[in-house]
């Protein structure tokens, strides 16, 4: 009796020792992923807005038809002539219900800032087509405070003097023969150098 006692205590301690010593089961695989790592989101890169300058004054050449005064003299062109860096404004003026409609355009040239009046600009067209550019620049002498001082090379035929009844305004004209007819320019602008006289009268010379 005691021998099997003492052989089922040795089954006993084997079955114990080789459950105690058996290998650990695996731990599961986890179904969990790591979480990507978040980046803050830039905003899109947008160009610099650019402020589109205004087109190039055009003057005509002497066109065919004049509507107005104010194409035939830019405010960059008058700026350039008076030595100025004063903000011009050119402004088209109404036209004058005492002329016959279509034969006289007057442009005002103004600072907008310091000096509220710089020059007037006025484009004639003679209702006679035969009247002839020398007529015309001798007919406007009687416009003058002083003696006319003639340009060379402006239209066919122009000067400038100083403008009667006043102190403060010359008085520059220029004519010429264009499409049929005699186009006049007759510009009075503040009193300066004799060559920016010229230099308009010059320039109009070109565009009527």
């Amino acid at each position: 009796m005691q021998r099997i006692r003492r052989v089922l205590a040795v089954v006993v301690a084997t079955a114990c020792l080789a459950a105690c010593s058996a290998p650990a089961a695996p731990a599961p695989l986890s179904t969990t992923r790591p979480a990507p790592a978040v980046t803050t989101p830039r905003a899109p890169v947008t160009a610099a807005k650019t402020t589109a300058k205004p087109p190039p004054f055009t003057p005509p050449a002497s066109p065919g038809k004049v509507t107005s005064a104010c194409p035939f003299l830019g405010t960059a062109e008058l700026q350039e002539l008076l030595g100025t860096s004063e903000d011009l404004v050119a402004t088209e003026q109404p036209a004058d219900p005492t002329f016959v409609p279509g034969t006289e355009f007057h442009c005002r040239y103004e600072d907008k800032y310091v000096h509220p009046w710089l020059a007037d600009l006025w484009i004639i067209l003679p209702r006679v087509a035969s009247y002839r550019p020398a007529q015309a620049l001798e007919d406007n002498k009687k416009d003058c405070g002083g003696p006319a001082t003639a340009v060379a090379g402006a239209g066919e035929g122009a000067y400038y003097c100083d403008r009667a009844a006043t102190d403060d305004a010359e008085m520059v004209v220029t004519a010429k023969r264009s499409h049929g007819r005699t186009r006049l320019a007759i510009a009075y602008v503040v009193k300066h150098r004799s060559e920016v006289y010229a230099g308009l009268a010059k320039l109009l010379g070109e565009r009527l």
